[in-house]
């Protein structure tokens, strides 16, 4: 079969192979046909290098942190297929050969503290396909039966397409802050104007947000502000009131303007801060832009450990509730999300198209794929082992 691996985690880019083994399903597991998957940040992240820091560290985690103890790794996560292999104990009421299914790719021990209280999500000892187990830029990926995400059961392909199958992981984790925030009625500042930003954006407006303020940071040492201009305009489709550039030195005065807008007019702040970016500066942004009282819920995820952060200013005396958001409930975020997506709520679906690359990039020729994402003229890029994969219009 086809498959991309990371072969060596201080060598750039993947390798593809066409003449992999098929994997196989132990008793519990099922095998799925990918039909399309998405291009994450972690992949990103993955694919140049050295690997980012943070990421390496979580592949080495159950390696005793020894890169020696490395082998090459299909990576990947974010996926849509049809079951073409189920283990001899799985339930057919659970799924059957045929169905359309997604999954979800943290593989929770079952056994921590965690696990046994209901916070599968936060498992002391999760693994997660195409970090730790290979994944899914492949033409197979093999995962547990229970955590296997029957979309039959949402409506199928008609109400669900594989153009939106390929990247729920990713949409679960925007779901997943905004609904930590219940950000119904409040106002919202989103900061980071990437793919999980712009898809809290929608989800934020689809659950009733009364306003919406998106930031971001333009490229540093330029004045060329044309790709985040497009991704505001975007930002502003998906249900943004207002959006603000906050590097001074491409846009002076935006980051005074949203400073003096927010604090002025909405009672010293904003009711919840979605972080997104986990970039530094806009730590500090969250900190200084939610209200007393507020909350500010933390997805992005830094590249090093911040250098400073005002707890006792920003956090203490203001009474501000911050949270962790790591991967998607389970399986509470699922269902939410899948119900969301099948109400159609606020036209949820035709906002989301808006960040889907158009043309799937066929597994053989990745590296176009990763290049329409670092040059920013993609948001969400799909890959497909099958040319027969189209990304129709909705």
């Amino acid at each position: 079969m086809q498959a991309l691996k990371k072969f060596n985690l201080e060598e750039e880019g993947l390798r593809y192979f066409d003449n992999e083994p098929e994997p196989h399903p132990s008793p519990s597991e099922v095998k799925i046909r990918v039909i399309a998957a998405g291009i994450c940040g972690t992949d990103y992240g993955i694919y140049y290098s050295p690997v980012r820091r943070g990421i390496q560290d979580e592949m080495l985690r159950h390696l005793g942190n020894d890169p020696s103890r490395y082998s090459p790794l299909v990576i990947g996560h974010e996926f849509c297929g049809e079951v073409v292999e189920v283990g001899a104990g799985v339930s057919r009421d659970l799924v059957r050969i045929g169905d359309y299914v997604t999954s979800e790719m943290h593989i929770a021990c079952g056994y921590c503290h965690q696990c046994m209280t209901g916070q599968k999500h936060v498992c002391q000892n999760v693994r997660v396909k195409g970090v730790h187990q290979h994944g899914t830029f492949a033409d197979y990926v093999v995962v547990p039966s229970e955590n296997v995400i029957n979309l039959e059961r949402f409506g199928g392909k008609s109400t669900i397409p594989p153009r939106f199958g390929a990247f729920l992981d990713a949409l679960g984790n925007a779901v997943h802050t905004v609904m930590e925030g219940e950000v119904s009625g409040k106002t919202v500042a989103i900061l980071g104007c990437g793919t999980q930003g712009m898809m809290a954006t929608a989800v934020a407006r689809a659950l009733g947000a009364s306003r919406i303020y998106v930031t971001d940071f333009s490229s540093p040492g330029g004045h060329d502000t044309s790709h985040l201009l497009k991704r505001f305009d975007v930002a502003r489709e998906m249900g943004a009131d207002h959006c603000f550039d906050t590097n001074e030195e491409n846009s002076p005065g935006q980051k005074r303007e949203l400073y003096q807008r927010i604090l002025d007019e909405h009672g010293g702040g904003v009711d919840v801060i979605l972080e997104m970016s986990g970039s530094a500066p806009a730590y500090e942004d969250a900190g200084r832009l939610v209200k007393n009282g507020g909350q500010i819920m933390l997805l992005g995820i830094p590249s090093r450990p911040l250098p400073q952060f005002d707890v006792g200013n920003y956090i203490v005396w203001k009474g501000v509730t911050m949270r962790g958001i790591f991967g998607r409930r389970m399986f509470e975020t699922w269902y939410t999300m899948l119900d969301l997506l099948a109400a159609d709520k606020s036209g949820l679906k035709a906002k989301l198209e808006k960040i889907i690359s158009p043309r799937p990039i066929l597994m053989e020729n990745f590296e176009e794929g990763f290049n329409l994402m670092r040059s920013q003229e993609a948001v969400k890029v799909l890959l497909t082992p099958d040319p027969a994969f189209r990304v129709e219009a909705a």
